[in-house]
């Protein structure tokens, strides 16, 4: 049975947080880390303020000999998607992901440290994994380890009526700036109070923040 880990490294143990040293306040978040051959080709969102932060990166990125390639799938104002081909250095955490057939669900991070979300084959996997990372000096620190639930997929711990909550809110502009729709609006629409919307949003954020960034 599959087994799915939340962990924790230092920059200096991913590959891809060296060229961000040269772009402070850089963040970035990686939807997949695909193994293709003897490459890695992530899907990456970097978060940056100023189009002079996304060259710097990009200009680090270029420099670093185990990227073969970047590829800028799309730009907004304060983020930008790319593409990239490169193949990870043996002492790389990705690396001894690759070697213990692990699928990265999600990851993100800064220069300093990532978060990862992974999902392995089975737990001697993860006890493969972990032996790798000793053998390598790679420093992990495990948020929570747990079996993946069929009916868990993509719920970061809302429930139904949270999660509906929270979309129609999106969609109705609650989240603007400003308000496209008032708290009293909302509620009358889903047909709730206005503390009751309140008390909603708040334990739907706070599972939100559990299950995504802690």
């Amino acid at each position: 049975m599959s087994v799915v880990v939340r962990f924790s490294v230092p920059g200096t143990h991913f590959s891809l947080a060296e060229p961000m040293r040269d772009v402070p306040g850089l963040r970035a978040e990686m939807d997949r880390v695909v193994p293709l051959g003897e490459c890695v080709m992530p899907i990456l969102w970097a978060f940056a303020d100023g189009e002079r932060a996304f060259d710097a990166f990009e200009k680090a990125l270029d420099a670093r000999s185990r990227i073969e390639r970047v590829l800028e799938l799309d730009q907004f104002e304060d983020r930008r998607l790319y593409r990239i081909e490169w193949t990870p250095k043996p002492g790389d955490v990705v690396a001894q992901l690759t070697e213990t057939q692990a699928i990265v669900l999600s990851a993100g991070g800064t220069v300093d440290r990532w978060e990862f979300e992974v999902r392995f084959p089975d737990q001697r996997a993860v006890s493969s994994f972990q032996r790798r990372c000793e053998e390598h000096g790679i420093r992990f620190d495990v948020r929570s380890i747990g079996r993946l639930r069929p009916d868990a997929a993509n719920d970061y711990g809302l429930t139904p009526d949270q999660r509906s909550t929270l979309v129609r809110a999106y969609e109705s502009g609650f989240y603007r700036i400003p308000r496209a729709v008032t708290s009293t609006d909302l509620a009358a629409e889903l047909g709730i109070s206005d503390q009751s919307l309140s008390e909603r949003l708040r334990r739907a954020h706070a599972s939100l923040v559990r299950n995504t960034l802690r």
